[in-house]
Order: structure tokens, then sequence, then C-alpha cells
């Protein structure tokens, strides 16, 4: 990647000039890899059959849903992307449409996790005439941004740069040495700049919400109690698993989704896993309260269903 930067680009930050080949040098190769990567809308033009290089995380600006949620897959909180897209959950989707005939009344639904909420309007889609509310939910879904001198700054919750942007590179801190190196001297300018607000929810959604006071669009972090009404649904997408969490912290998230729920209510746990050939199989499994026993009950799988259905299985609530 950086011969193919030395090939095309110099990179000048703050009057500096250098080579990408120049930090392979003084840093160790992976981190730079993590740190600095090709916007492949520009460079994917420039470099016929580009295998690396990231998404534009500029179009989270754009109205077109899809290059917006590709821009969300490069959006990166605590170490985990926003990666999402239409469709991912279809099949539970289905079930749940055909299993949730069976309750009587319209329902209340919480999704959690929902990143760009693209999965939560498919699901709004396939059941809409069932919804008296839907929650449509994430911790991370907004964040705040600035522009300047052709480089666009994201900041998170606790006012932390997890992203830089400009037509041609996206920057991470993941190697703080040299994500200072380069931006140390600009986020020191711009820190008391007023920031503009960013809603990390696709366009789709924001239309379909329009008019619709069923869809509530909220921040929630699933490690603290569910504050609103009790749900009839809980969806968790690709949320609660070991590759973010240890035990004691999903057991946490599972206790507040139980006690989320009304009496017999339903939890579904979703899990997207990426195959060897660039596939995704979609697993998932669903569960009913048990409020007199303080478990979940398995009600269903789906190709196989989730990693984590043993310990949930184990556990009683309180």
């Amino acid at each position: 990647m950086f011969k193919i930067l030395y090939n095309f680009e110099r990179i000048r930050f703050s009057g500096k000039t250098f080579y990408p080949f120049y930090l392979s040098y003084n840093y160790k190769l992976r981190p730079v890899f993590k740190t600095i990567k090709l916007n492949k809308e520009y460079w994917g033009k420039k470099i016929p059959n580009l295998k690396y290089g990231t998404p534009n995380p500029l179009n989270a600006f754009s109205t077109d849903r899809d290059k917006f949620s590709d821009a969300m897959t490069t959006f990166k909180f605590l170490g985990v992307f926003k990666t999402t897209q239409a469709g991912r959950h279809k099949e539970t989707q289905q079930f749940l449409k055909t299993y949730l005939v069976n309750f009587p009344n319209q329902l209340t639904i919480l999704d959690i996790g929902a990143s760009d909420g693209i999965t939560s309007l498919d699901f709004i889609n396939v059941i809409n005439d069932s919804i008296k509310k839907y929650y449509v939910t994430d911790y991370n879904i907004k964040c705040t941004y600035y522009s300047y001198k052709g480089y666009t700054y994201f900041f998170d919750h606790a006012k932390n740069c997890f992203l830089v942007a400009s037509e041609k590179f996206v920057f991470y801190p993941t190697d703080k040495k040299l994500f200072d190196f380069i931006f140390k001297k600009s986020l020191k300018k711009i820190k008391n700049f007023s920031k503009q607000e960013l809603l990390l929810i696709n366009s789709g959604l924001k239309e379909k919400k329009e008019g619709n006071e069923a869809i509530e669009i909220m921040e929630y972090n699933v490690f603290e109690a569910w504050p609103k009404e009790k749900a009839d649904v809980v969806v968790v997408g690709n949320l609660l698993n070991k590759a973010y969490f240890d035990d004691a912290q999903i057991e946490t998230a599972l206790n507040n989704c139980y006690n989320a729920l009304q009496e017999n209510g339903i939890l579904t746990i979703i899990r997207n896993i990426l195959q060897e050939n660039g596939e995704e199989i979609e697993r998932s499994t669903i569960y009913k309260k048990n409020e007199s026993a303080k478990i979940f009950n398995k009600v269903h799988e789906i190709n196989g269903g989730i990693e984590i259905d043993e310990f949930v299985s184990s556990l009683s609530f309180k």
C-alpha cells in the first residue's frame, strides 16, 4: 500500500512534507496500515482493481442510502465499526413476522445497537401494520464534526477525535503517536471551535419517521436500564458477542434486556458471520421471557443460532 502511495502522492500536514514509505521505516508497519488508509472513492478511479482502502467517510453527508451505509462502516467507536447493510437480518425478520402474528395487540419493539437504522427500516417495512411503537436505538447514534483545511474531524461523546477524512485518505487514532504527529496541531487549533452535530441515521429511516409518531430514534446504552415503556420484542443485532464484550458485560446487557421486556416478551439476538468466501451467514436465536422462572426460554434458532446461546440459557435474572 505504501509503495502505491509513494508512487502517486506526497502527504503534506501542517507545512510538513513526508512520504508514507518513511513512516513504515520509523513505525511498526501494522499500526501504519491501521492508522492511514486510502479513500477508495478517490484512489479507485486512479488505480485499477484497487484491493486496499476504505469507503469514503464523507458520504456520511450523502442522501444516497447505499453511500451512507458504506460510510457508516468506516465509523469506529471503542474498537467497534458501525458495519451494516440492508437485508442482513432477513431470515430472522421473516420468522418474527410469522411468529408475532400470535400476539394479540400491536407491538412495542426495542431495537438495540441499530447502527444507522437500515435493518430497523427493513423490519418496520416487514411488520408495519403491527407496530404500536418502534424504538431505534444505538449508543453512538450521533457524533460531532468540524471541517478544517481539507480534512473533516469527527468526535465522539467524550469529544475525542475517532476519525479524520479527506478526499484522498482516512485516518484512525490506532497508533496514537503517529496520529498525534499528523494532527496534534490541527486538533489543538480547532479544539474550542463550535462543532456541528451529525445524526448517524440512514436517510431512508429518516424519511419513514417523518410524520410517523410510532418511530422514535434515540441514544441508548445497553449497559444501562431501559428508561421507557416495556417492550414486546427486543432485537439486538451484532452487538452481544465475545469479540466485543466479556461475560460480565454481556450478562449486564442481557439483564437489562430482560427487564425491558413484558412478560412473555421476545428477545432476538442476531449475529452475522463473515465467511471465507466474503459472504455473510445470518445466525440468530429467539427467546421468550419467563418471568416466573426469571430466565429466557429458547423458542427458535436460525442457521445454528448464536455462539452465546448456552451462556444466555444458563443465566437467571433479577
